[in-house]
């Protein structure tokens, strides 16, 4: 289980559907975070979108988003 109140601002995720995401802001509801689309495969004009991702939507922290 990710603890979602532990993922920092900048950090890179690896969501469902192969979407990669920085967050860009933690709600610290332990449920929500705010992130911007870097890799979406099904639907690349959505990169650069800012959108809210629940905690069950991540399958994967990978560390800080380059240039953080």
């Amino acid at each position: 289980m990710i603890n979602v109140l532990e993922i920092k601002v900048g950090s890179k995720l690896q969501l469902r559907e192969g979407i990669v995401a920085e967050v860009v802001e933690n709600m610290e509801d332990g449920m929500w975070l705010q992130v911007k689309y870097l890799e979406v495969p099904k639907n690349p004009g959505e990169i650069g979108a800012i959108e809210l991702c629940h905690a069950q939507d991540i399958v994967k922290v990978s560390g800080a988003a380059e240039g953080v």
